[in-house]
């Protein structure tokens, strides 16, 4: 009886190794602000807001400007599934002098993992180029008045993830691995992308999650720990016929 039972939870202990039920993921809220500019108030308003403004208007559309709009939440998060944070717009209006060069948005997204709450954090810098919309080629290389430069010759913005590129919460004995993946433009994730005259254009921020089990003894160390057990289970009988 001993020895069937010292093997039997050997056989348990070994089937347990990397066995994990999967979680349920929420994101429960994202919100993105602007965090910092260059030039700074009055040039450019909005700062700590989800969206700034910058330019005298050269139409009656209005100032040129940057905003985040935040995923609709909760949401459920699958694993190994890229899920939306929110979407980025530059609404990319004609202007005058002065012009926005530099900005900086701080976004934190907040996941619920089996009921427990964790917060990621993760500030991008983006780097902004107002093109003279008359030069022909453009800036980017094109013909004006044709493609992305129909409009007028296109703007470049540049983004990076400078802070918060991932993180990683232990729960229930497995490790999970956020990853802000950053901005996808036209498909593809992109570190930059010419956006077009007096249009609204977007870029979808995106993260992905990840998970493993924590580091559990190699099944032949498990079985080399029932052997032991029987070995010792066989002593105490031996020392009992005695």
């Amino acid at each position: 009886m001993i020895k069937q039972l010292l093997v039997a939870g050997a056989t348990a202990a070994m089937l347990s190794v990397g066995t994990a039920s999967a979680a349920v993921i929420n994101l429960t809220s994202v919100t993105g602000l602007w965090t910092a500019t260059t030039p700074v108030f009055p040039d450019v308003t909005g700062q700590n807001t989800n969206e700034i403004r910058w330019g005298n208007p050269a139409t009656s559309s209005g100032q040129s400007g940057y905003r985040f709009d935040s995923a609709a939440t909760p949401a459920l998060v699958n694993e190994n599934v890229a899920f939306n944070l929110g979407t980025f717009t530059h609404f990319n209006y004609p202007i005058y002098e002065p012009s926005l060069t530099f900005a900086q948005l701080t976004v934190q997204s907040t996941l619920d993992i089996d009921g427990v709450e964790e917060t990621v954090m993760s500030v991008f810098e983006f780097q902004h180029w107002e093109t003279p919309n008359a030069d022909n080629p453009c800036a980017n290389g094109g013909a004006n008045n044709t493609g992305i430069n129909s409009n007028g010759c296109a703007d470049r913005v540049t983004f990076s993830l400078n802070v918060g590129a991932s993180d990683s919460f232990l729960i229930g004995g497995v490790n999970y691995f956020v990853d802000i993946a950053g901005f996808f433009y036209d498909g593809g994730l992109a570190d930059e992308f010419w956006t077009k005259e007096n249009k609204s254009n977007t870029a979808m921020l995106k993260g992905l999650i990840t998970s493993r089990p924590v580091s559990v003894p190699e099944p032949s160390t498990l079985a080399l720990l029932g052997l032991g057990l029987l070995g010792l289970g066989v002593r105490r009988k031996m020392r009992q016929a005695a």
